[in-house]
C-alpha cells in the first residue's frame, strides 16, 4: 500500500534507528527496575514473575536483538565490524538456547545462558568504548571491512548498535541471576 509520500508500507531506517533505541531504553529502565527490586526485596511479585519467566524472557531479549541486528545488516545494509560479528556469535544462540529452554523446562538453560551472555556483555562493553574512544582499539578490528570505531547512528545521542547488544546482554544476565531476598 502506497503512502502519501509514496512510499510503500514499509518503516524507513531512520524510523527502525529510533525504535530500536527507544526500545534499548526500555529494556535497559526495566533491568533497572529488576535490579532494584531484587536488591531491595521490595518488589518480591517482580521478581518472582522474571524467575518463574527465565527461560521466556531470555528467548524473547535474545530474538528481538538477533532481529534487530539481522534487520540493520540485511535490510539497511550495515555491515558489521569484526567485533558485532563475536557480539552475533554470542547473541544467536541465545535465542535457541531460550526457546529449548523453554519447550523442556527445567532449569538447565541458565548454567548455559550466563556464560555466553557474560562473554557477550564483555564484547559489547569494549565495542561501545572503542566508539567512543577510538584509541582503545587494541588492533581486534581488522583491516577489511568496517572499523570497530565506526557508528552507523547514536541516537538521543548516545545509543548505538554495541549500547543496544550490551544491554540485551546485561538484560539476560539480570533475569537469570536476579532472585527474591528474604526480608527477615
Amino acid at each position: 500500500m502506497m503512502g502519501p509520500s509514496g512510499q510503500t508500507g514499509t518503516v524507513d531506517v531512520e524510523s527502525m534507528q529510533l525504535i530500536a533505541s527507544t526500545l534499548t531504553l526500555v529494556v535497559a529502565a526495566s533491568t533497572l527496575v529488576i535490579w532494584a527490586a531484587g536488591l531491595s526485596g521490595r518488589g518480591t511479585r517482580l521478581v518472582a514473575l522474571v524467575v518463574e519467566s527465565r527461560a521466556t524472557l531470555t528467548m524473547l531479549i535474545a530474538l528481538g536483538a538477533t532481529l534487530g541486528s539481522l534487520y540493520f545488516s540485511e535490510v539497511a545494509g550495515y555491515v558489521p565490524c569484526r567485533l558485532c560479528w563475536f557480539q552475533r556469535i554470542a547473541m544467536y544462540p541465545l535465542a535457541v538456547i531460550g526457546a529449548v529452554w523453554l519447550i523442556r523446562g527445567g532449569r538447565e538453560g541458565r548454567a548455559y545462558v550466563l556464560p555466553i551472555a557474560a562473554v557477550g556483555a564483555l564484547i559489547s562493553t569494549y565495542h561501545y568504548l572503542i566508539e567512543w574512544n577510538p584509541s582503545l582499539d587494541s588492533g581486534v578490528c581488522a583491516a577489511s571491512g568496517p572499523a570497530c570505531s565506526d557508528v552507523w547512528f547514536r541516537s538521543f545521542g548516545f545509543v548505538t548498535l554495541a549500547l543496544m547488544a550490551l544491554v540485551a546482554f546485561v538484560a539476560i544476565i539480570t533475569v537469570n541471576v536476579v532472585s527474591p531476598r528474604s526480608t527477615d
